[in-house]
């Protein structure tokens, strides 16, 4: 557990950034970052951008499209690019893809434009939210409970680094959204 001081030395850091009008939600498919944006972006009345549809709109393709005619490389290129084309300072939540974290460029230009909240849930939980979903490319497989808690394994860590953790386990999207606005609003007074 962090000491209080090192909380308020972070919260002090934190609400001397300009660029906290942002909100950035990470997390494994499953986790809720797009039905949380959606309604955290309408609670707090800012912006909202889904990364995975922005690229399928500016691609003219849907995720499994794209993995199947590129690959994962050529998407997460595309995700890399679309996320560098954010500006910061904007007032916007945004939902991003569950590999997001994979790469160190993605994690740093998130950074610069603005506060990380990981969506967190335990394995079973997430798979029983997307056992079901024939839309998830990495899940695509012989095994796909297996594939997902490899994949969670790899990036857990990755996810751990963000500003703020939530767990998402039995809440709604609209209790999350709340807790979410809570830290939101106290960063930014």
């Amino acid at each position: 557990m962090k000491k209080p001081w090192k909380i308020l030395k972070t919260m002090k850091s934190i609400q001397e950034n300009s660029k906290n009008k942002t909100i950035i939600l990470t997390g494994m498919m499953g986790a809720g970052k797009s039905t949380v944006g959606a309604v955290l972006s309408r609670m707090l009345k800012l912006g909202f951008l889904d990364l995975d549809n922005l690229i399928e709109k500016t691609q003219n393709l849907t995720i499994p499209e794209i993995f199947k005619l590129y690959g994962e490389e050529k998407f997460r290129n595309m995700e890399c690019e679309t996320i560098c084309s954010i500006n910061p300072g904007q007032k916007l939540v945004i939902s991003t893809g569950g590999g997001v974290v994979e790469s160190k460029k993605n994690i740093e230009k998130l950074r610069e434009i603005g506060r990380i909240y990981y969506l967190s849930a335990p394995y079973d939980v997430l798979y029983e939210r997307i056992k079901d979903d024939t839309k998830r490319p990495l899940l695509i497989t012989k095994d796909p409970k297996k594939a997902l808690k490899e994949i969670l394994e790899r990036r857990k860590m990755k996810y751990e680094c963000a500003d703020f953790k939530i767990n998402t386990e039995n809440k709604t999207a609209r209790e999350i959204a709340e807790e979410i606005t809570g830290i939101y609003e106290k960063i930014n007074s």
